[in-house]
């Protein structure tokens, strides 16, 4: 008979409840709220910097800091900014899916902690749809990015705290043991995420491209006409 990893999940889920509920059960009644409260604390501050953390992260237009600037050294500006384009491209293609991977999992496992009745899938639409906008955002308004980054998980915090269940610490367990169902869905939602993030920083490095090959013309202008009126000078 086989054991599958979902079922040594969920039983390590459940000795790790009953393991806390002993030591719940072994603290005089009237300081067991001190128990919860303290492992409420630690959850709130852990949710917090992680929102934090993801909102000023998400929000950045730039993810993968990278700067044309620099290949505008050369005899050939054009062809080594073409080139630049292609590596910052591979760049997002090689490292982006990994960081979209990781943020969006973290993220759609809070998701799940705090939801009251919403399925694995209605929370992996959530969480894709959050940070979906939140990256086309980005790349229009910083600050509306990290409000939309922001607002939305911090308001879930609020309701999942407000809420009559909040201190029952069975259903935060059952719900860690759903996540297993979280990754039977994501992939679909990771490549969505990646193909929006792709196919906007393809079409802002082209804009780049030719915004900057606008100011070399215009620089280049510049200087024949300095040069023309300084022959104009020494003629005179």
């Amino acid at each position: 008979m086989t054991i599958s990893p979902t079922s040594i999940y969920e039983s390590m889920v459940q000795g790790f409840a009953n393991f806390f509920q002993n030591i719940v059960n072994s603290v005089p009644e009237k300081q067991r709220v001190l128990v919860s409260l303290f492992l409420y604390t630690i959850f709130i501050v852990i949710y917090a910097v992680f929102i934090w953390r993801f909102y000023r992260f998400m929000a950045e237009k730039d993810i993968i800091k990278f700067n044309l600037s620099q290949y505008n050294r050369s005899k050939h500006p054009s062809l080594e900014k073409t080139y630049a384009i292609f590596l910052n491209i591979l760049q997002y293609l090689i490292i982006l899916p990994f960081l979209v991977m990781f943020w969006f999992t973290v993220f759609s496992i809070f998701l799940l902690v705090l939801s009251k009745s919403q399925s694995t899938y209605q929370i992996l639409l959530i969480s894709a749809a959050i940070i979906a906008s939140t990256r086309v955002t980005a790349y229009l308004s910083g600050g509306l990015s990290r409000d939309l980054a922001k607002v939305f998980p911090f308001t879930v915090l609020a309701l999942f705290i407000l809420d009559p269940e909040f201190f029952n610490v069975s259903i935060i367990f059952d719900k860690f043991a759903q996540i297993p169902e979280l990754f039977s869905n994501i992939l679909i939602f990771v490549v969505f995420i990646f193909g929006i993030e792709l196919l906007l920083r393809m079409m802002y490095s082209i804009a780049a491209f030719i915004y900057s090959r606008r100011g070399e013309d215009v620089e280049s202008e510049e200087k024949v006409l300095v040069k023309k009126n300084n022959v104009k000078e020494k003629i005179n």
